[in-house]
């Protein structure tokens, strides 16, 4: 290694170290003259020392991504936190502010930042009423899932639960509309046809209380089943009343 030329041998030796280059120059005298050159040293601040920093920290590697993470990937990370830091990272404000910032590194750095304890606190205090409003979220939707089962016929009527005609697999699929339409129907017709003919007996009958018959006691035993069954079978009958609204308003 001595045989060398000497600026092939500082050019070897502008890439180690002072702790490196001291230990060198008690190897051999030549070696001592070498290390301590002041070009070999003005080489190494001047040239050696700013590319290794520009290497370190915009350094790519062979597929072009960085060495080093950018600010935005330690905050996202989790690395780099703070009150409102993303806000202030978009606007290009200052992130370390002392009243608004608090920083955390996972790995080792020539110098830590460190925030103020008043910062601190306001940070662990967004946390805990980030993980207050968490927690009410989820026990509001747990509760609200843990309720007790709507009746069966609701279901059947919000069309959560299928009817009959949609568990048969002798009727087409694109059939059930209209055997549901004719099937709502005929169950108006019937009804309607029911109220009336009681209706009109009951009107065109000699009793002091004509209401009391036929059409009363079909009012009593099936009648409630029309308010029972849905609002849309109760508004769909509509007969005659106004013989029935003289008649009370006589009794009155």
């Amino acid at each position: 290694m001595l045989a060398l030329p000497q600026e092939i041998l500082l050019h070897i030796l502008s890439f180690l170290d002072i702790p490196d280059l001291a230990a060198l120059s008690h190897v051999s005298k030549q070696l001592a003259l070498l290390t301590a050159d002041p070009v070999l040293h003005r080489t190494r601040l001047k040239v050696v020392a700013p590319s290794r920093v520009q290497h370190s920290l915009f350094g790519r590697s062979p597929e072009g991504i960085l060495l080093r993470p950018t600010i935005p990937e330690l905050i996202h990370r989790g690395v780099m936190r703070g009150l409102q830091i993303e806000r202030r990272l978009r606007t290009g404000d200052y992130l370390y502010s002392p009243h608004a910032s608090i920083t955390e590194f996972s790995f080792q750095l020539p110098c830590h930042i460190h925030a103020p304890p008043q910062a601190a606190a306001q940070y662990e205090l967004s946390l805990r009423i980030r993980q207050t409003h968490t927690k009410v979220l989820l026990s509001s939707y747990l509760r609200t899932r843990l309720s007790p089962p709507i009746a069966l016929k609701l279901l059947h009527y919000s069309h959560v639960l299928p009817d009959v005609e949609s568990l048969m697999l002798s009727i087409s699929r694109s059939l059930l509309p209209m055997v549901h339409k004719l099937k709502w129907s005929i169950q108006k017709d019937n009804m309607s046809r029911v109220v009336r003919s009681h209706t009109f007996s009951a009107m065109h009958s000699e009793s002091p209380h004509p209401f009391n018959g036929g059409f009363g006691t079909w009012v009593e035993l099936k009648g409630a089943n029309i308010f029972g069954d849905s609002e849309r079978v109760r508004l769909a009958l509509c007969p005659d009343v106004r013989k029935m609204i003289q008649f009370y308003e006589k009794m009155a």
